[in-house]
């Protein structure tokens, strides 16, 4: 068969079955937005434009037709499951990726925390008293009341107290200077 036969024969194809294909197409019924009618009907013509190309005698078009819409349709399906197995499968690495850097930052977090409270806890006594309640948002004039001894005695332990822990946590590797 020539070219030119080969053209005029799939297009009249196209032309007797394509209502045939959009039937069988709907008929499937399938509410999936990976599913778009235009696309299978185009890989359906496509298929049938290779089976005419190749010079292969079909009988029956319009089973035939439906076998290939059936098989289109199945793979299309095949390939959505695919596709989303392997999203399903990289949000499920990325969500285990940040989970890992979420722990690793509350871990790092959890041990400054407790590196600090060991750094406050070694200091002496009455310093170890005062930078707890300063650490805890109270006012030098509130300590000195609250620990019934003056200001400037309040003011001085702070003070030392602070550069005790100051200088211990250097020793530690960690520094912060306040930018604000």
């Amino acid at each position: 068969m020539s070219a030119q036969n080969k053209n005029d024969h799939f297009e009249s194809i196209v032309k007797n079955f394509s209502g045939l294909i959009y039937f069988h197409i709907k008929n499937f019924n399938i509410q999936s937005p990976v599913l778009d009618y235009d696309d299978i009907s185009q890989e359906v013509i496509l298929k049938l434009w290779k089976v005419i190309n190749n010079e292969k005698k079909i009988k029956h078009y319009s089973s035939y037709i439906k076998k290939v819409v059936n098989s289109t349709i199945i793979d299309y399906l095949r390939k959505a499951r695919r596709q989303k197995k392997v999203i399903s499968t990289e949000m499920q690495e990325r969500i285990s990726e940040k989970r890992a850097d979420f722990s690793k930052g509350v871990s790092q977090k959890y041990k400054l925390k407790k590196m600090i409270y060991n750094s406050v806890d070694s200091l002496i006594d009455t310093r170890k008293k005062v930078v707890k309640l300063y650490l805890l948002d109270l006012s030098i004039e509130e300590i000195s009341i609250l620990l019934n001894w003056t200001e400037h005695k309040t003011r001085n332990l702070l003070y030392r107290g602070l550069s005790d822990l100051k200088r211990n946590l250097k020793e530690k590797r960690i520094e912060y200077e306040d930018q604000s």
